[in-house]
This record gives structure tokens, C-alpha cells and sequence, in this order.
């Protein structure tokens, strides 16, 4: 299984990972970063644990809006095919449905990967 070492918070870490997903994970752990250096950045104390927990809610933050935006799309979408003609959807509907399926793709391994991060550090 492949490894990679990321930088959280100013601290390395070694992960394992599926083949073929290293720069996805390398990719995820910056966006945590983010996340922390902004925490650690507001002057809250330098307590490890509790600036992660921070970051972490601020990532399941965005994922909440995301979530929001993907059920507003998807409510949409159920409206477009319930005025369709013939129930068959249209070009619009189809491409819809491959951006609501993308999103929930890349929100359920956003939140796979934060999960593993926050078990990692703790």
C-alpha cells in the first residue's frame, strides 16, 4: 500500500493510501492545512488536539454548505423531471445529475480523508 508524509499544522505525517490515491491525499491534507494554519493563526492556544478539532469543524463547515447547495440542486433537478414531458429528462437533467453525483463523491472522500486525519492525530 502506498505512503505518502503530509504537513499539517506544521507537523509531518505519514499515511498509507490506495494506489493511485497519493495526490488526492496530498491534496486533502493541504486543505486541512489551510484550515489549521488559520486556526493557529488566530492566537488560540497552541493546544494541538483542539486546533485540529477546530480545523476539523471548519472543514465539516464547508462540507454543510456544500451539502445545502447539492440538496437545493437536487430539488431542482426533482422539479425539472416532474415537469418533463413524458418523465424522460433532458440534456439538462443528465447533466445535472453527473454534477450532484460528482459532489457527493468528492464530499464523501473530503470526509473520509478528515476522518482519517483526526484519528491520525489523536
Amino acid at each position: 500500500m502506498p505512503q505518502v508524509t503530509v504537513e499539517v499544522g506544521g507537523r509531518a505525517y505519514r499515511l498509507s493510501c490506495g494506489d493511485g490515491e497519493q495526490e488526492h491525499v496530498i491534496a486533502l491534507a493541504r486543505r486541512i492545512d489551510k484550515f489549521a494554519s488559520q486556526v493557529q493563526g488566530s492566537k488560540s492556544p497552541t493546544n494541538e488536539g483542539r486546533n485540529m478539532l477546530m480545523a476539523a469543524l471548519m472543514v465539516a463547515d464547508e462540507l454543510h454548505d456544500r451539502d445545502e447547495r447539492l440538496t437545493a440542486l437536487e430539488k431542482e433537478v426533482a422539479d425539472l423531471k416532474a415537469s418533463g414531458a413524458g418523465g424522460a429528462p433532458d440534456e439538462r437533467i443528465a447533466e445535472m445529475e453527473t454534477a450532484v453525483a460528482e459532489m457527493l463523491d468528492r464530499a464523501a472522500a473530503q470526509i473520509e480523508s478528515a476522518t482519517a486525519e483526526i484519528e491520525a492525530v489523536s
